[in-house]
């Protein structure tokens, strides 16, 4: 075989590529979380093994084990962002050595940026500085051509291509997008557009990868190919995943996956292969069943892409609670959710003590500790009395799917008044052993739901009929406020945060000036209120509590004080708190410790 893969691919009317790399590290017993790029230095061995498995099945180009191996990524794994010349080098020379003059080797290069690391995405002259780092290292190793695989961003992948031939302009390119938003990218571009804007990059061909499966990948090849003369290249997963006791596990479907590959062809395909999933048993039939094939010619036509101003969207949000805290008269009790299913408890003490307030806000497993959920109480809190009510909504536990689906049916039951947090870590509740999610921060949340308002998703695809969701954010005040914390708080509003909720205070004085620089960002605010009930809560609160701070004339008058003493004190405290700031802040939330409710009784009766 000529070592000019060029010319290989001029006089050859179709090409087979290998399969899944990393879903067969994985099969090997390497577990996920390892950084997989990094087994071209530590363990070479795994790897030729593939890449041999693969080349006996027939595939005509190996693809190298680096996918991920760029700065940005490796230096999420401790110290191997100082590797990446070493891994991409190397990851080179071990498909080198197994493809010899059997096979050419193909420079894997997967995306720089994730589509939800928005606020740490690398400028364009950082991805190309990234590109090129990985890139010299594969060219030094003695790649054939580069492919540019599974990206989900057109602009990147561009800047990716144009990078390769800054480094080489002989160097032969390949670039693949994943459409695995039901025919989309995830950030909603179609396959004519995609096929379009790549046909008029210097890659050699352009195509699709990953996706969902044979099917997926199959149309959006077929679309792509009726606008654009380059050769195209199709990589499709072998199905879904699916996760069985522990690990994950996708189709064995060889013929099937085979069966596609005939349709490829006639589609007018040139080049073939695998990603996840895939298998040198796909590979191996692939090659057998489309032996005596040919690529059959495609019928193009010249189209226009016409850029669409992006339209704004403004929300709408007009809930009973906004209109609460533009006339300052917003008064809300904090409840923490049943611990089983009997909601009426809860529910008869509102009754008795409900009339002091005309909102509630619910909390969502506070301290970790596993409750009802909140939007469940919330409708039925909803439905039962005549209050606004105020879920609150936390990262810990869900993840972006969980946490966007649960925000669309909070707003289907009517809950619109949302406040964002994060959520205290499991470790210091009753299942310290649960995992933590945090896909999203809470400013994150605040901009999925600021996007649900809009009408699109957090990529920006649009759902259909949007939300009208009151968004709101905690803050832990002080009358020492850094213009650190302050930005943080900025940029929630920026994100579409409407209101701010603070953490409970115990004095006014130092504090006002803290509320004025919170209001001159031009959001109304809620000062929270946390009765003391003894000497032992408010020490407590004082000292192990971050956040909350006892000021010493406070302890002096609740020292010695429990029981009903202690509770009144508390009360009478929080009543000089409350008439001090009230024309000051747009509303109190009242947080009775246990939901000890006839506390209000004691502030406001």
């Amino acid at each position: 075989m000529e070592r000019n893969f060029r010319d290989f691919f001029e006089n050859e009317d179709k090409i087979l590529f290998d399969g899944a790399i990393g879903t067969q590290i994985y099969a090997k017993g390497v577990p996920k979380g390892h950084c997989y790029d990094e087994l071209n230095i530590s363990m070479p061995e795994i790897v030729k093994t593939i890449h041999r498995e693969y080349l006996e099945a027939g595939a005509e180009v190996l693809t190298t084990n680096t996918f991920g191996a760029n700065r940005y990524i490796l230096e999420k794994y401790f110290d191997l962002g100082k590797k990446v010349k070493d891994i991409n080098y190397f990851g080179a020379r071990i498909a080198r050595a197994i493809a010899r003059d059997k096979a050419f080797v193909a420079g894997s290069v997967g995306p720089i940026s994730r589509p939800l690391d928005k606020e740490d995405n690398p400028t364009e002259d950082e991805l190309s500085s990234i590109f090129r780092e990985q890139i010299q290292a594969l060219l030094e190793g003695g790649v054939d051509l580069i492919i540019f695989e599974t990206f989900a961003c057109l602009n990147e992948l561009i800047t990716g291509i144009k990078v390769a031939k800054e480094l080489s302009s002989d160097v032969f390119v390949m670039a693949e997008m994943s459409f695995p938003n039901n025919g989309l990218t995830l950030f909603g571009k179609n396959p004519f557009e995609v096929s379009v804007k790549l046909s008029e990059t210097e890659a050699e061909v352009i195509g699709s990868n990953c996706g969902t499966g044979p099917q997926n990948v199959f149309e959006v090849v077929r679309k792509m190919g009726r606008v654009t003369e380059k050769p195209l290249s199709a990589m499709p997963n072998a199905g879904l995943a699916q996760f069985v006791q522990g690990k994950f596990y996708y189709p064995y479907n060889p013929h099937y996956f085979a069966n596609y590959g005939k349709k490829f062809l006639s589609a007018g395909v040139k080049v073939v292969g695998g990603c996840c999933g895939t298998t040198p048993d796909h590979i191996k039939l692939l090659k057998q069943q489309t032996k005596d094939l040919k690529v059959q010619p495609r019928k193009i036509k010249k189209v226009e892409i016409i850029e669409e101003k992006e339209r704004e969207v403004k929300e709408t949000p007009h809930t009973g609670l906004m209109k609460l805290l533009k006339k300052k008269k917003a008064l809300s009790v904090e409840i923490d959710p049943p611990r089983d299913v009997n909601f009426k408890k809860i529910l008869k003490r509102l009754n008795d003590y409900g009339k002091h307030i005309n909102a509630i806000n619910i909390s969502d497993s506070p301290m970790a500790k596993t409750r009802m959920s909140p939007i469940a109480l919330g409708k039925i809190l909803q439905n039962e009395l005549d209050k606004e009510i105020i879920v609150h909504y936390t990262c810990r536990d869900r993840n972006i799917l969980g946490i966007q689906s649960d925000l669309l049916g909070a707003s289907a039951l009517g809950l619109h008044n949302i406040l964002s947090l994060g959520g205290d870590p499991p470790s210091i509740g009753d299942y310290p052993f649960a995992t933590g999610v945090y896909d999203l921060t809470s400013e994150g949340l605040v901009e999925m739901m600021s996007s649900l308002n809009r009408g699109t998703d957090l990529l920006g695809n649009p759902i259909g009929e949007k939300t009208h969701f009151y968004i709101g954010v905690g803050f832990g005040i002080n009358e020492k406020i850094s213009g650190e914390i302050l930005e943080r708080l900025r940029k929630k509003i920026e994100k579409g945060a409407h209101f701010v909720i603070t953490q409970p205070i115990y004095k006014v004085k130092g504090m006002v000036e803290t509320i004025e620089k919170i209001k001159e960002l031009g959001v109304p605010i809620m000062v929270s209120i946390m009765p003391l009930i003894s000497f032992k809560n408010a020490e407590y609160l004082h000292y192990e509590v971050p956040g909350i701070t006892v000021p010493e004339e406070i302890l002096k008058r609740m020292e010695g004080k429990s029981g009903r003493e202690g509770e009144k004190e508390g009360a009478k405290i929080s009543k000089e708190l409350i008439k001090e700031l009230k024309g000051i802040v747009n509303g109190f939330l009242i947080i009775p410790p246990f939901n000890r409710l006839h506390l209000l009784e004691d502030i406001f009766g």
